[in-house]
């Protein structure tokens, strides 16, 4: 390079930089991607000591010339066209240098477009020629075969590929190759070997928004200096990364070097496999994977490093610097408490990591407990191991060497763990081929019994029960074919092994022109289940009772695990058709199935049968006049649909007399109802007013095709009752007015002409409701409750107000009552309350209105630095008989921060919405 004869000036003037969105662009994209991608940039250029330059006026541009026609060029050739940039004409001034080359010294603005230029950096494309854009104020051109005696009539001139060009620009630059754009103030540029640098720069840039990460806000990158080595590789040296918009930024990433990568590949239209063309520049669109490494990295905290790593290799899929997440606490279950969670890929220094995968390391001290150790993958590919199939999937490992007692609350404090040893796999797989075959599986393999209770109690507690086992299925059309396979790996949970599954589903199928529906699911089946083995420990021993499905005997009397066939085929056929305004579906459903074992160990057939008939009618009214202020009405509609369905349904067999092989509840539900029916627990036996098998059937589950459950079906008689409201009004400004749900009213409630045998001598049971009314579209009243009337029947209502702004509050206070097995009668309350652009509080509480009293309580306060969230808060459990504290420190620029997903405040990074 020639650049020693052509200084740079030594004063640093505000340099500018955009580029337009793409959407695969990642963080270390801003470190060199102002040279290469073309995403929205801001290049600052700033001098050692604070300049006190004028402001400047923008400059008038006159719109950017057409580029001509790629293909009219003559091979291995290029074009160069010249435009004033303003009104006013650019001063051009040839000289001859004594190297043969000749030399342009242009100023007063001017637009060069070059033409031709071979995109080298994407594989399988080359030879695809695009197109340089410049307009600056000032610049230099260095070229070969090119004067002003050539230049024809329209200011365009041609060259041959392999002979120099070279531009230095100054001022207000725009340069543009292909999808990227640069603003800058100085430059240089290499059209041949397409190389480049600029000095002392700075880049605030937009993060872009992909499936997984929503980053708002601008990314600043400083730097001494950065290099582009060739049209794909980029170096840039003394680097700062960081989100502050502050001179001294509180929270940074300092890195010695830097170097990018880009690989591209034309995007291929499906239809005719040839490369799509950008209809405004005529150019092929280039799809780009970005690889970046780094040399001495550092993270600063208030200008004090406070990590430090030697390498650092990324594929840009995330905004995050080596740590993922960072928490500190302290309670009397745990101890003092320091987890963090590692992106493994940037700590390993791992390059060219696969595509669509994520990879991170947990390492967590517990000062109680011991110290926890783990790791979590995950993947989304569109080839999977070869295959031409999408697929995605986790695989999640967590496992503590634990030396303390279990607290899982009230009378289970002081557990003492089955093994010492505890971890938790859980794996998911999804992967779909095109064949329309789908595959999924999952592993849910935990070492004891009050592992996930104690320390993953929100999973315990809400998510689906941990399983291990495939599922090959295919939907065509309206058919359905699966195979499963399950296994139980975790002995002390009842578990139903499928040693296989086949089920067939035939779902609305049109018979007789449309005259009948016909539904069918057809099952084959080899069934085992686990029985839950009984607990160690003599507090949770003598809390621990079978169900009835699962007391399974031999011929002998002994007890053993239910094993055996299960053939089953369930159909039924509707008459749909209207009277008036009713709709009318008369149905017959029909059951033929045998099980090779049941609870006395024998073999057994059932047949079933359940018809009847189903009706609905919709109504409405409109009231165009009510109008009202105060209740946010302009304007009522009324919409009510009258449901009600009579069904008699009649089984060879008694339901008590089979092993319940596919589960009604989740495992922590049926460990839940092991205590309730623990005579240490429940003095009182809970019966079958609380079975959860008499509940679903009552409830008609057994009229189902598709019912979850094979076995829980027996004699029923009930006329089923329903009501849907819908109260509708309009809002919004006028013009854009558009119909919102007011308020809406759903009941249910169900009569058994049997009821002594049906619902324990009650005429009506199975009443409940659900009330929603939207006064505004920020408050609702909400209301809902279920009865059944019978003595000691499941009672609950509960009622409370909503109240919501966006990114500024959520609030809920409201009232919770249950009577049955369990009596409550508890004041619930939740805020979420952004106090000012600098804090935010939340407060969670909960109060029993009984003897229980106080439940628990969490307060927290978050200080909301430019940089960092700081969380501190308290919490107390009673249950548990604990009180902590949380300390927990994010970085505000992570796309998926804690403190929103607890909240349900987002806090965008600092300058996303200009300076704060």
């Amino acid at each position: 390079m020639k650049l020693s004869s052509r200084c740079w000036k030594q004063e640093r003037r505000l340099l500018r930089w955009r580029c337009a969105p793409n959407g695969s662009h990642k963080l270390w994209l801003l470190t060199l991607v102002g040279l290469l991608l073309g995403t929205p940039y801001s290049w600052a250029q700033k001098s050692d000591s604070q300049s006190n330059h004028p402001v400047r006026t923008v400059q008038f541009t006159q719109p950017a010339p057409v580029a001509g026609s790629l293909q009219s060029l003559p091979p291995g050739m290029r074009r160069m066209t010249t435009y004033p940039r303003s009104d006013s004409p650019s001063e051009i001034e040839w000289r001859s240098l004594s190297n043969g080359e000749n030399a342009a010294v242009i100023s007063g603005g001017i637009r060069v477009l070059i033409e031709g230029v071979p995109s080298t950096n994407v594989p399988g494309a080359l030879g695809l020629l695009g197109t340089i854009d410049i307009s600056t104020d000032r610049a230099v051109i260095w070229a070969s075969g090119i004067d002003s005696t050539v230049t024809n009539q329209d200011g365009a001139a041609f060259q041959a590929h392999e002979s120099p060009l070279e531009i230095y620009m100054e001022g207000n630059i725009e340069f543009r190759q292909g999808d990227r754009t640069v603003y800058a103030d100085r430059m240089f540029y290499d059209v041949r070997r397409q190389i480049g640098i600029i000095l002392g720069a700075e880049l605030l840039t937009p993060l872009p928004h992909s499936k997984d990460y929503h980053h708002q806000g601008l990314v600043r990158l400083r730097a001494a200096a950065i290099r582009q080595l060739d049209q794909s590789h980029f170096v840039a040296t003394g680097a700062l990364l960081t989100t502050s918009r502050l001179e001294k930024p509180s929270y940074h990433l300092g890195s010695e070097q830097i170097t990018f990568e880009d690989f591209g590949q034309p995007v291929i239209d499906p239809l005719t496999g040839q490369p799509q063309i950008d209809p405004q520049t005529l150019e092929p669109l280039i799809d780009h994977r970005q690889l970046a490494t780094s040399r001495g990295n550092k993270v600063y905290v208030r200008g004090m490093p406070v990590f430090y790593w030697p390498t650092l290799a990324t594929d840009l899929e995330k905004p995050s610097f080596f740590i993922n997440n960072v928490k500190v606490g302290s309670d009397s279950i745990f101890g003092t408490q320091l987890m963090v969670d590692w992106d493994a890929y940037q700590l390993f220094g791992i390059q060219n990591a696969p595509a669509g995968t994520d990879w991170n390391l947990s390492t967590d001290y517990l000062s109680k407990r011991g110290l926890g150790w783990g790791t979590s993958f995950e993947y989304e590919k569109f080839n999977f191991l070869g295959l031409d199939s999408p697929a995605t999937g986790l695989i999640d490992f967590w496992a503590i060497k634990d030396r303390g007692l279990d607290n899982l609350g009230a009378d289970r404090r002081g557990i003492l763990p089955e093994e010492d040893f505890r971890f938790r796999l859980v794996g998911q797989h999804r992967q779909r081929f095109s064949s329309g075959w789908e595959l999924t599986a999952e592993s849910g393999w935990v070492s004891d019994r009050t592992f996930l209770e104690e320390y993953y109690e929100r999973e315990w507690d809400r998510y689906k029960s941990p399983r291990t086992g495939a599922r090959l299925k295919k939907l065509t059309d309206n058919r359905a074919l699966s195979l499963e396979v399950n296994g139980q790996v975790n002995d002390f949970f009842t578990t139903t092994q499928w040693l296989p599954r086949v089920d067939h589903y035939w779902l609305g199928q049109s018979l007789f022109g449309n005259r009948l529906t016909w539904f069918e699911h057809s099952q084959v089946a080899y069934a085992n289940q686990g029985v839950a083995s009984s607990p160690t420990d003599p507090v949770l021993l003598s809390q621990f009772e079978l169900m009835p499905w699962e007391q399974t005997f031999d011929a002998s009397g002994v007890r053993v695990a239910g094993n055996g066939e299960r053939v089953v085929t369930r159909q039924e056929i509707d008459f749909p058709f209207s009277l008036g305004v009713v709709k009318v579906v008369p149905f017959a459903l029909g059951e033929l199935a045998h099980w090779g074992e049941v609870r006395d160990g024998s073999e057994l057939q059932r047949a079933y049968v359940h018809t009847g008939v189903r009706a609905s009618v919709p109504i409405w009214a409109v009231y165009p006049g009510a109008h009202s202020s105060l209740l946010n009405i302009n304007g009522l509609a009324h919409k009510v649909v009258f449901d009600a369905e009579f069904s008699y349904a009649d089984a060879s067999r008694n339901l008590d007399q089979f092993i319940l092989y596919d589960p009604l509840d989740d495992t922590s539900i049926t460990e839940f109802r092991r205590r309730l029916l623990s005579p240490a627990t429940l003095p009182t036996v809970m019966g079958e007013k609380y079975d959860p098998r008499n509940w679903a059937f009552r409830s008609g589950i057994q009229g189902w095709v598709t019912a979850p459950t094979t076995e829980v079906a027996d004699d029923l008689m009930a006329l089923r009752m329903g009501m849907r409201h819908r109260w509708q009004t309009k809002r919004g400004m006028p013009g854009t007015r558009h119909v919102v749900d007011w308020l809406t009213l759903d009941t249910n409630a169900t009569w058994f002409p049997k009821s002594d045998r049906d619902n324990f001598g009650q005429d009506f049971g199975l009443v409940n409701y659900d009330l929603r009314w939207h006064l505004g579209d920020r408050f609702s009243i909400l209301s809902d409750g279920a009865a059944d009337f019978f003595s000691d029947g499941f009672k609950t209502i509960s009622g409370g107000v909503l109240m919501n702004r966006p990114s500024r509050l959520n609030a809920y206070l409201g009232v919770r009552s249950i009577d049955g097995p369990i009596t409550s009668n508890a004041v619930l309350g939740n805020l979420n309350y952004r106090m000012s652009p600098k804090w935010l509080a939340t407060a969670t509480a909960s109060l029993d209105l009984s003897d229980t009293g106080n439940i628990g309580q969490s307060y927290s306060i978050t200080r909301i630095g430019e940089s960092l969230l700081v969380t501190v808060g308290v919490y107390g459990n009673t249950g548990q008989d604990i009180v902590g504290v949380n300390f927990l420190v994010e970085p505000r620029f992570l796309p998926d921060l804690q403190l929103t997903r607890k909240t349900g405040i987002e806090i965008p990074p600092a300058g996303a919405f200009g300076l704060e």
